[in-house]
């Protein structure tokens, strides 16, 4: 499953403190690791820093005193940061990376991370664009800049493999100049980056762990993890659709909407603490 949001200023705190070195020490969240020719293009590789990330969503240079694009104000609004795509494994891959010895987690681990880059490296390569020119009318090919975050737990505290690939808006292109990313793209591609996600996500696990990827409407699950666990671990899906019965309403655009106004902030607990209570 993909799913994509516009962020706001301010938001890369929620992402750097689950990311915080120490904190990862204690047993929370990955750190997070760039991806991307723009990134690459920057000097950026391996583990996200707190300012070189700051910096880049405001528009500056990670290292450097300048501004990688034009800083304009608008009236109600400032620079938009970059937008957050959620790249989430099928609730029977969670369940089964909880259930898991260290081993194979990290294989899962590795499985949906390789599916997560499949997918971005498509957006990059065939979708996005950076707009040139007097009026912004030429478009070329754009480098991605992207901060990814992989989580492990929903907002209830239920197993939920997941990243935030944080597309910032600021790139590089061919000649190494930098702008700003045109986002319309994104939108239009979600539906086939989140099936090439899912895709390499199935063949991944099939490849490395030899699991069984059995469609399920337009997603997979892992054959043979129980039906009757998978529903005692997906308390957040059960807020929403408690959600939606209330309402009487049943559509996609229903379903966003309730997951929005059942929202919680999510709590720190250490993976080894949740790991024992799911045991």
């Amino acid at each position: 499953m993909l799913s994509i949001g516009a962020m706001k200023g301010g938001q890369q705190s929620y992402y750097l403190e689950l990311a915080r070195e120490d904190y990862y020490l204690k047993g929370g969240e990955s750190f997070g690791l760039w991806h991307g020719q723009g990134a690459s293009d920057l000097g950026l590789s391996g583990v996200v820093k707190d300012e070189a990330l700051t910096r880049l969503l405001e528009g500056f240079h990670p290292t450097e005193d300048r501004s990688l694009i034009q800083q304009q104000q608008y009236k109600d609004r400032t620079h938009q940061p970059g937008w957050d795509l959620t790249f989430s494994a099928s609730k029977s891959v969670s369940v089964l990376w909880s259930q898991a010895d260290e081993a194979t987690k990290n294989t899962l681990q590795a499985a949906h991370f390789a599916a997560v880059k499949a997918a971005l490296n498509y957006l990059e390569e065939e979708i996005a664009v950076t707009r040139k020119g007097k009026g912004g009318v030429d478009k070329e090919p754009a480098r991605l800049i992207v901060a990814t975050f992989e989580h492990h737990t929903s907002r209830a505290q239920d197993p939920q493999l997941h990243t935030h690939a944080l597309v910032l808006n600021a790139c590089t292109d061919a000649n190494g100049k930098t702008g700003t990313l045109e986002s319309k793209g994104l939108y239009q591609a979600k539906m086939a980056a989140g099936a090439i996600y899912r895709a390499e996500l199935a063949f991944q696990l099939e490849q490395q762990l030899r699991l069984t990827a059995e469609r399920k409407e337009s997603v997979f699950e892992i054959a043979g993890v129980s039906e009757s666990l998978i529903a005692e671990m997906s308390k957040r899906r059960a807020e929403i659709e408690k959600a939606l019965a209330e309402g009487g309403y049943s559509s996609a655009a229903a379903a966003e909407i309730a997951a929005f106004s059942t929202r919680q902030t999510k709590g720190h607990i250490a993976q080894k603490e949740l790991m024992s209570r799911a045991k």
